[in-house]
């Protein structure tokens, strides 16, 4: 598991926490990233958005069934 530095808002302290708090808005309450991790916050997300997204590959017709040699009776037939 790493660890980012943060601050404690309340005190100003420098303390390490797990990098997950910061995806978790309860854990995260209290605390606030670097100057440096903040920096690389937006230059990630552009960095996001300028990655070519997937196209969805086009979906052919499915075959028709192939044809059964076994007769199954009418729906309604009486039996014999």
């Amino acid at each position: 598991m790493p660890f980012v530095t943060a601050y404690e808002k309340s005190t100003g302290r420098k303390v390490k926490v797990p990098a997950h708090f910061f995806d978790v808005p309860s854990l995260s309450r209290g605390l606030s990233k670097t100057p440096r991790q903040k920096a690389k916050e937006p230059a990630a997300k552009k960095a996001a958005r300028k990655t070519p997204r997937k196209r969805a590959a086009k979906k052919t017709a499915a075959a028709p069934p192939a044809p059964t040699t076994t007769q199954a009776p009418a729906t309604g037939d009486e039996k014999e």
